[in-house]
This record gives C-alpha cells, sequence and structure tokens, in this order.
C-alpha cells in the first residue's frame, strides 16, 4: 500500500475517533489524484460553515458524469439533512431533507 493509502486511513482514523465522517474509510485512496476528486477532508473544510449542526456519515458517487460527495448531517432542530458537494470543486449543488 502506498503512502497516500496509509495517509487516507490515518486520516479516517482521526475522522472516526471525532466522530465526524466514519464513511472517509471507504473513499478509493487513488481516486483523488486520478479523477481530480479533491479528498473528502478538504471539501468539509470548506463547506462546514454552512452546516449548521453534526456532520454524519458521506459517501462518494458519481452522478451523470460527475464526482458527488453526499453528506447527511443534523441540523440545528435535528432533522436529517443531505448536502451535496462537487467532489472536483467543493461547490456545494444542493441541501434536502434526508431520506
Amino acid at each position: 500500500m502506498g503512502m497516500s493509502g496509509t495517509r487516507g486511513r490515518l486520516i479516517a482514523a482521526v475522522w472516526t475517533v471525532l466522530g465526524a465522517v466514519p464513511a472517509f474509510a471507504d473513499e478509493p485512496a487513488a481516486l483523488p489524484e486520478a479523477g481530480g476528486v479533491m479528498p473528502l477532508a478538504a471539501v468539509l473544510d470548506r463547506v462546514m460553515p454552512v452546516i449548521e449542526g453534526e456532520v454524519g456519515d458521506s459517501k462518494l458517487v458519481k452522478d451523470g458524469g460527475v464526482w458527488v460527495y453526499v453528506i447527511s448531517f443534523f441540523d440545528e432542530t435535528g432533522a436529517r439533512r443531505e448536502l451535496r458537494v462537487d467532489a472536483t470543486t467543493a461547490a456545494i449543488l444542493g441541501i434536502k431533507a434526508a431520506r
């Protein structure tokens, strides 16, 4: 396993200990370099000011040819919401009630 895999697992462990984003461990280690996908930690740094609440789980999906992070969080009322973020630019694509 390369250095990026080890680093990714270390970051995933830190996020898991902090209780923030356990799904980060499932992110393919080579994907950020291969497709211009930003690491989840970098995306979270950019979108955390928008999320007023606690981050839940996340996943990386390909939607219409675009890599998208789907990040669930609990808003200030405790309602579960879903944030969709372009994984290459960290642009917020939308926020909606989670299913």
